[in-house]
């Protein structure tokens, strides 16, 4: 029931969206005269690109309300992204573009914790917020002007009666607390934050990673301290489960294979009903690397054989070198494949510079050169012995 809670809450607001966007749009100063088809067809046309505007519209301001209550609670500009263009802040303090898409996100805005604040102290309320207040404050501005403003190109009437419809919906979607696909929404972070500190902690620690990354450090060279929660991890809380699979991915970087691997088996044997969606593609993905890595190949082919593990790892190709090393291990040491495992090595280290994560990305180009290397000398081996 509690998934189907969202799907049912979700269509009954789309219903009302559109409803609303009739009534709103045709009361008052809609297109009165034209009543042929051709007319029709023309409102028809203005309603579609009104709705489309009017959500791309939304997305933005709600990410920029979490940036700018972000600001006045203290916290640091990282990134801001609508879709897959990135805007963010590269270690040189310079703002750039890159491109980057996570699932199940249409927009991101993420910022560094106030500092010398501890860190399951950090205020989080307000940056939390921040999107569902701006967007009932657009959805206000628009109902005014609607209800003030009379004699308006039945365009404009279309866009804000869309603006006032996809601003109620997406406060509503976003403050009511909620989980889809397992994801938190604002809502619900701000209800779990608010009574629980490992939480607030596993927050911070994300933000701050994320920085970290994104500036070009390294997991391993990141302190043992920034991911102890201090007590036992909940990895139904997407927030603490993500500092669990971050601390595996570092034992990686700091080359624990054997360790690594025996952890992410771990996890997705004793939690992995317990982690979201997002975060078990992500499990699998790195047991797949350290199976091939360490041997396992028997495990690594059932997970190769998981269809929608490895759709995600493609999908993500482009803007993650994670999956690229993971199509290059499978290439590599499951498929044979050295041409191609050279070729996705290769890439890596040609889009060095686009990818959004730097300190990944270095990781991920050391961890290809080591099964390349390897391999090598394996074979060498035993071409002496025979």
């Amino acid at each position: 029931m509690k998934k189907v809670f969202p799907i049912i809450i979700s269509l009954f607001l789309g219903f009302g969206v559109g409803l609303a966007i009739i009534l709103l749009a045709n009361h008052g100063g809609g297109s009165k005269g034209d009543t042929s088809a051709l007319g029709e067809i023309l409102d028809m046309c203005m309603l579609f690109v009104a709705v489309a505007l009017a959500a791309y519209l939304q997305i933005v301001l709600h990410e920029a309300g979490h940036l700018v209550c972000g600001l006045l609670s203290g916290y640091r500009f990282v990134s801001f992204r609508v879709g897959s263009i990135t805007l963010f802040k590269d270690g040189d303090g310079k703002l750039r573009f890159k491109r980057f898409k996570l699932a199940g996100t249409g927009g991101q805005c993420l910022m560094s914790p106030p500092v010398d604040v501890p860190l399951d102290k950090i205020p989080t309320q307000l940056y939390n917020a921040g999107g569902v207040l701006v967007n009932l404050l657009c959805a206000i501005v628009s109902l005014l002007l609607l209800i003030f403003c009379d004699g308006m190109p039945s365009g404009l009437r279309y866009f804000l009666a869309a603006t006032l419809a996809i601003g109620l919906v997406f406060a509503l979607l976003n403050g009511i607390p909620l989980k889809f696909g397992g994801v938190a929404n604002d809502g619900y972070n701000l209800f779990n934050l608010h009574r629980d500190k490992q939480a607030v902690k596993g927050f911070a620690v994300q933000l701050l990673v994320n920085e970290k990354l994104q500036n070009g450090t390294r997991l391993s060279h990141m302190p043992n301290e920034l991911f102890d929660l201090g007590g036992d991890i909940n990895y139904r809380d997407p927030l603490q489960a993500n500092v669990g699979l971050m601390s595996f991915s570092r034992e990686l970087d700091q080359g624990h294979l054997e360790l690594a691997h025996e952890h992410f088996k771990e996890l997705l044997h004793s939690h992995g009903d317990e982690l979201i969606p997002l975060y078990k593609l992500e499990a699998k993905s790195e047991l797949t690397y350290t199976s091939l890595a360490t041997g396992d190949k028997e495990l690594a082919q059932a997970c190769v054989a998981d269809k929608m593990m490895m759709t995600y790892v493609t999908k993500h190709a482009r803007v993650m070198s994670s999956k690229q090393r993971v199509l290059m291990a499978k290439a590599l040491l499951l498929d044979g494949d050295r041409a191609r495992a050279e070729q996705l090595y290769n890439e890596v280290i040609a889009r060095h510079d686009s990818y959004l994560m730097q300190g990944e990305v270095e990781t991920d180009i050391e961890l290809m050169k080591r099964l390349l290397v390897g391999q090598n000398e394996s074979q060498n081996q035993g071409i002496s012995q025979n």
